[in-house]
């Protein structure tokens, strides 16, 4: 009997550029941890909200009541998702870059879309049935090509990224920055702001040492980390905020997501962050930090920091706010009922 009610089971596959090419793939084999966030963790978390869903990394050949393709749109995952529609699947697109719109000053190595890269975004948006956009300024944009777009977050999981015990009340005060080495120009931006205040360290945590270090080293107290998640995780319990200044003059630079911040936010770090839309929405939901654009509010930021209290307070508004709005099994119901809408 209880088979017979029982739930049709309902089979996602996930793919990624990698995985469609490679021999043998699994979730726990996917080693950038911003794909692993995206597929892994939102996969396993909608199969722990609802046992009727299965999924699993896309295999060609089987067939599946929908696949997401993640940071895939070149032409194998183009043909991917043209043998999916065959077989009655459907289709949907994780949208995660701006490829769509070219415009700005693009100063960082392998952030200006090329032709190849628009075209492929335009035709996988094209042939999606849902576009999931991971920020809410790429889903307004996406929306342009295909109407059925969804704004679903980056994941956190808050399990990991969580608290420690407080540091003591003394200076000096200890900022946390993290991201790739080759987008780590818009530190030097920090400079003239760290010449102005004092009590100030900084923690650079990366897939390798960028050169902006030689020149951060000059006005404060500056050390390297090699970036895995959960190493980050344990830097920055012993942290006391997370910046991100951002140079927000191309299209790229806007469509960015708020994993960079939601991370620290989640260990009860207050955030200070430039005005890019997702920081905004993620430090403005609950007053979890300070958003910054010029020097001066830059300076200012960092100088009402220097009360452990205020650093507590804003702390606690960030963790709220992560595991309200960002944690993984928020952010999986999310992803769960935007697959629905199509199935």
């Amino acid at each position: 009997m209880r088979r017979l009610l029982a739930r049709p089971r309902i089979r996602v596959g996930w793919a990624t550029a990698a995985t469609l090419t490679a021999p043998r793939a699994t979730f726990r084999g996917l080693v950038e941890a911003s794909v692993a966030m995206r597929v892994a963790g939102n996969a396993r978390a909608i199969e722990r909200l609802d046992p009727a869903v299965r999924c699993e990394l896309y295999k060609a050949g089987r067939r599946y009541d929908c696949v997401v393709f993640c940071k895939a749109m070149a032409a194998p995952a183009q043909a991917a998702g043209a043998a999916v529609h065959e077989t009655g699947g459907k289709v949907v697109f994780d949208a995660n870059v701006n490829y769509y719109e070219v415009w700005g000053d693009y100063e960082l190595d392998g952030t200006r879309p090329t032709t190849e890269q628009q075209q492929d975004a335009q035709a996988m948006t094209r042939l999606a049935d849902l576009v999931v956009a991971d920020s809410t300024y790429l889903r307004d944009i996406a929306a342009k090509v295909n109407p059925r777009v969804e704004w679903v977050p980056d994941n956190v999981d808050t399990t990991l990224f969580r608290p420690g015990r407080r540091r003591p009340a003394r200076e000096p005060i200890r900022l946390v920055w993290s991201g790739m080495s080759h987008k780590a120009r818009p530190l030097l931006d920090l400079v003239p702001v760290l010449e102005r205040v004092d009590g100030f360290e900084l923690v650079v945590v990366s897939n390798a040492e960028p050169p902006e270090l030689a020149e951060l080293v000059r006005v404060v107290p500056c050390r390297y980390e090699p970036f895995a998640l959960r190493s980050y995780a344990r830097i920055l319990r012993d942290c006391d905020a997370i910046v991100s200044p951002k140079r927000l003059v191309n299209a790229y630079e806007l469509a960015h997501t708020e994993w960079k911040i939601t991370l620290g936010m989640a260990a009860g770090l207050p955030a200070v962050a430039s005005p890019q839309q997702s920081y905004v929405e993620a430090i403005e939901a609950d007053g979890g930090g300070i958003v910054a654009e010029s020097p001066d509010e830059w300076a200012a930021a960092l100088e009402s920091l220097r009360d452990p209290a205020r650093r507590a307070e804003l702390g606690a508004r960030a963790r709220k706010t992560v595991v309200e709005r960002y944690s993984t099994p928020v952010v999986a119901r999310r992803y769960l009922d935007a697959l629905r809408s199509v199935l």
